[in-house]
């Protein structure tokens, strides 16, 4: 059995169908997988030992009963033993690093070697040191998570979302990636104090102030958040308050796993409120969208919609 270098790197993003995610479980428990040596190899060279979400391991251990809860951990496998023949080297490069990828639709809750714990929103991805908390504690997160951190002075908890970081002593904040159309990445303080910093320019948060970053941003400006908007996704809610359309589709899409083609006519100043229980369908909260801002939905194949004119 082959298997297509995009669907492996959708699988390791948390991005597949529960079809894909199948066949890629079907291949990586083959005792031969050529495509996913080259894939994890090319993966490695490119990052230039810098960690990123895509850098991922072969297969994963389900946690069942009391861990339903937990994330999903992806543990090296029998293709990671033949790449490590082939290439002792980057064999132990790569097991620095460990992944942990909520590629379902339900919020997972981890906890750390160190008492800290993860809410990490389905789709969402963190790689981790395998020397997490021995000298440091360190996160790189791709789509949102919640962090309620476990007090260290000696060893600061910093997550890495692209160039910026964001370092807490002990503190409880959310982290998002994917919750905004233009890829903004949003930091929100609920207590304690962080730091939020690029190579550039850096801030202090207090509780109850956010700031946001995108490659335009020249300086971080902290402004106030909903508590509920933020941190309610937790219990599965979806909490918008005067959000905009467009990042309410993106955030759909990033907490529903689905595709919002979005028609440019409904891009720019509207705005939604509205909290949706964890069991609303997406065509439900589209659809109350709808009534409000005037558009029309499209069906378009399997977990694919287009907001059209009317």
């Amino acid at each position: 059995m082959k298997i297509d270098n995009s669907l492996l790197e959708k699988y390791f993003k948390g991005n597949c169908t529960d079809e894909e995610v199948k066949a890629v479980e079907a291949y990586l428990d083959q005792p031969a997988t050529p495509e996913a040596d080259e894939w994890f190899a090319q993966q490695y060279e490119e990052s230039a030992a810098t960690p990123v979400v895509s850098m991922k391991r072969t297969s994963y251990h389900r946690w069942y009963g009391v861990a339903a809860t937990v994330a999903v951990l992806i543990s090296l496998g029998t293709w990671m033993w033949q790449w490590q023949q082939k290439s002792p080297e980057r064999y132990l490069m790569a097991m620095k690093w460990d992944t942990l990828a909520n590629a379902g639709n339900d919020i997972k809750l981890m906890t750390m070697a160190d008492g800290s714990e993860v809410w990490l929103a389905p789709h969402s991805s963190l790689i981790y040191n395998q020397q997490y908390n021995d000298t440091s504690r360190e996160l790189w997160l791709e789509g949102e998570g919640y962090f309620n951190v476990k007090h260290d002075p000696g060893r600061p908890f910093s997550v890495h979302t692209g160039q910026l970081k964001t370092t807490a002593l002990g503190t409880a904040f959310n982290i998002a990636t994917n919750n905004r159309a233009d890829g903004t990445i949003a930091v929100s303080l609920l207590e304690g104090k962080v730091s939020v910093a690029t190579s550039t320019f850096s801030c202090i948060l207090h509780p109850g102030q956010m700031v946001t970053f995108n490659n335009d941003t020249a300086a971080f400006v902290p402004v106030a958040f909903n508590r509920q908007e933020v941190s309610d996704w937790r219990q599965g809610k979806m909490v918008f308050d005067q959000t905009p359309l467009e990042d309410a589709f993106a955030r759909i899409q990033s907490r529903k796993g689905c595709k919002i083609i979005v028609d440019p006519a409904f891009k720019g100043k509207r705005k939604v409120s509205g909290t949706f229980p964890a069991s609303t369908p997406v065509e439900n909260i589209l659809e109350a969208m709808q009534y409000v801002h005037g558009f029309r939905i499209e069906k378009r194949g399997i977990n694919t919609y287009a907001i059209v004119t009317p």
